[in-house]
């Protein structure tokens, strides 16, 4: 059966709250504002995402809450360490449309906050991303993703990349309708999100990397500062160690669930 949802109450967050731009995925997401801030959360702490757009989601966020609180499931902990934290549902009005219904958004762990620049691969995992009669999903759309899937990485690595906030300079400036001459700004934005999905993830690795357009610091701060290959070596160290803590997590799960 399908776990309640767990209720925030509203007064928690400042109103009303604004759209965010975010690259890939459909769903909208929200800044929220915690009026009442602590040492471990600060008022940018959370996020919200809109819960018309997030059904299957929030199913998963709520049975992980609940494995959480069950001591009977802490073999599962391991792996549900690597999701984010997620306080529950709350109902608040969108800037703009005060006057409107209020918009149900999944409250979650904002990665933003403390950081000044975040750079975020979306990777959408699995050689078929879609399955006729699984939530809903018609064959039709079932068909469209499939033909999505075999044109992009995910049929030939597995997995192909969404969406990539805080792109490097080497990446903004690619034009994949360069040779067509006249476009609009909608035809580039296609084009170019295809070519993302169908980047290797060699090339995903090498754009992730690339510190070329930050500063490049004096010879005498580099004694006290990093320079951009150290601080590269160990954004890929820490991304390694992440990555192998996750599947050694995934491996060591308790089948079924």
């Amino acid at each position: 059966s399908r776990p309640s949802l767990s209720r925030i109450d509203p007064q928690l967050f400042e109103t009303p709250v604004r759209r965010l731009g975010v690259s890939g995925g459909t769903a909208p997401f929200f800044k929220l504002v915690l009026r009442n801030t602590t040492a471990e959360k600060s008022c940018n702490y959370y996020i919200g995402k809109d819960l018309s757009r997030a059904s299957d989601e929030v199913d998963f966020y709520e049975e992980v809450k609940l494995c959480a609180e069950t001591p009977s499931a802490a073999a599962m902990m391991p792996v549900l360490r690597f999701t984010f934290d997620y306080a529950g549902v709350v109902a608040l009005h969108e800037e703009g449309k005060e006057t409107k219904k209020p918009v149900e958004l999944l409250v979650l762990q904002n990665l933003r906050d403390g950081r000044s620049k975040l750079r975020l691969l979306d990777i959408k995992i699995g050689q078929q991303t879609a399955q006729a009669g699984w939530q809903g999903k018609s064959h039709a759309a079932a068909l469209r993703q499939a033909v999505v899937d075999g044109l992009t990485n995910s049929a030939g690595e597995g997995f192909r990349l969404e969406g990539f906030d805080g792109q490097p300079a080497s990446l903004t400036t690619m034009d994949p309708l360069h040779d067509l001459g006249k476009k609009n700004e909608k035809l580039s934005k296609k084009a170019f999100r295809i070519m993302l999905q169908r980047m290797t993830a060699a090339s995903m690795l090498m754009f992730y990397l690339d510190l070329l357009d930050h500063p490049l610091p004096s010879k005498a701060a580099l004694e006290k500062e990093l320079g951009r290959s150290e601080t590269a070596e160990i954004v890929l160290h820490q991304t390694l160690v992440k990555v192998t803590g996750l599947a050694v997590a995934c491996v060591q799960c308790p089948i079924p669930q």
